[in-house]
């Protein structure tokens, strides 16, 4: 199944909501999609995760690189709603100590200043 993305903004914050399986061609159009969200000036960013079947080493790697540029531009990106399969990947290359995950997208929403 091919990524689909639907973009959701809530007040100062960008919810996109990912279904599908993250990897190759959709974890680059992804990383196109955050870059022009950088561009319009939308930094506060959550990605929900919970319709994601799978993700690859090279998304995960195209994910720290957006969280990195997000922050750079002042921002941050923020992932909700991990499956299991996504919440073991990220417990076993430690990437859940880089990101700020939450349970809930009220509580991802809730976390911004």
């Amino acid at each position: 199944m091919a990524l689909r993305t639907v973009r959701r903004d809530i007040g100062r914050v960008t919810v996109l909501d990912l279904t599908g399986k993250l990897a190759g061609e959709a974890a680059e159009t992804l990383a196109a999609d955050v870059d022009a969200l950088i561009s319009a000036g939308r930094t506060h960013l959550i990605l929900n995760l919970a319709g994601v079947s799978f993700i690859d080493s090279a998304a995960l790697g195209g994910l720290l690189s957006k969280r990195a540029a997000v922050a750079n531009a002042g921002g941050q990106l923020k992932l909700t709603n991990l499956t299991d399969r996504v919440r073991d990947l990220m417990m076993t290359t430690k990437l859940h100590v880089v990101f700020d995950t939450y349970g809930s997208e009220v509580d991802a929403l809730s976390s911004f200043p």
